[in-house]
């Protein structure tokens, strides 16, 4: 009988822990794989999701409701959770980079660490312009806008389903408050382009 080649155990490192590497855990906890052990590698104990930033926008969800407990599911998973951002990835030493801790080994990395929505390029953004993401950032700027007395007009970049939804949820809270003021919604598309016979309304 020929013995395997394969080592006994694979090492999974998850860098990020948005929402998919949270499925990842939990359907990890369920079900784990044998003969492979999980690491989490994230800048901080828990994770805001995203999809219910609209929601939290509007006030139908308080900011910790966003958050996604990663200690929680990596203890339920059964995974190594470590603290720290990931700066580096050596593809042939197959390693993780984290400052202040050994190289990370691994046999499978994925990666999901999110995106950022600044433009650092657009004339003006910086002085006014709040990213979406980073999420949290984004929860505290809106927080302390809608706090803030007087007028409210706000623009929203970008016209595409998560755009919308927000500057809907971001309509909703400022009427709500009973502020003056209005949302804009802009992108560099046609609206509704290929459907005939309809016309965008503005104001």
């Amino acid at each position: 009988m020929k013995a395997s080649t394969l080592p006994l155990t694979r090492d999974v490192v998850l860098i990020g822990g948005g929402h998919t590497h949270a499925l990842v855990l939990r359907k990890w906890g369920m079900s784990p794989l044998p003969g492979a052990r999980l690491t989490v590698i994230d800048p901080n104990p828990a994770a805001a999701y995203s999809g219910m930033l609209p929601g939290h926008v509007a006030g139908h969800y308080t900011r910790d409701n966003l958050e996604i407990d990663l200690v929680k599911l990596a203890r339920f998973a059964g995974a190594r959770l470590i603290l720290g951002a990931a700066t580096g990835i050596d593809r042939v030493a197959r390693s993780v980079q984290v400052p202040g801790r050994p190289p990370i080994g691994f046999d499978l990395c994925s990666i999901d660490i999110g995106i950022t929505s600044e433009m650092p390029n657009l004339p003006g953004f910086a002085d006014h312009g709040v990213p979406a993401k980073p999420l949290g950032q984004f929860a505290r700027r809106w927080q302390a806008f809608l706090s803030e007395s007087g007028p409210a007009a706000v623009a929203v970049i970008g016209a595409g389903v998560a755009g919308t939804e927000l500057a809907l949820a971001m309509a909703f809270a400022l009427h709500r408050a009973g502020k003056i003021g209005g949302v804009t919604l802009i992108d560099a598309a046609a609206a509704f382009p290929g459907i005939s016979g309809i016309k965008p309304t503005y104001g």
